[in-house]
């Protein structure tokens, strides 16, 4: 199985909130793989929370 994850040990800042919205990022995802069916729709939005997350980290060095 492909794993679609936030990396969430790779946090060079070392900040708090980066580990943090990695970490509740991951849940939700695991959560996703484990209880939608593996088809496009699921994929999408596993993307979706990835990019979500991608923002949110990125917003806190702006």
């Amino acid at each position: 199985m492909d794993k679609e994850t936030t990396i969430p040990e790779f946090n060079p800042s070392g900040s708090d909130v980066v580990a943090e919205i990695k970490a509740r990022t991951e849940d939700l995802m695991e959560f996703i793989r484990a209880n939608v069916p593996d088809n496009r729709r699921r994929s999408i939005a596993l993307t979706n929370y990835e990019q979500a997350a991608m923002w949110a980290v990125k917003a806190n060095f702006t």
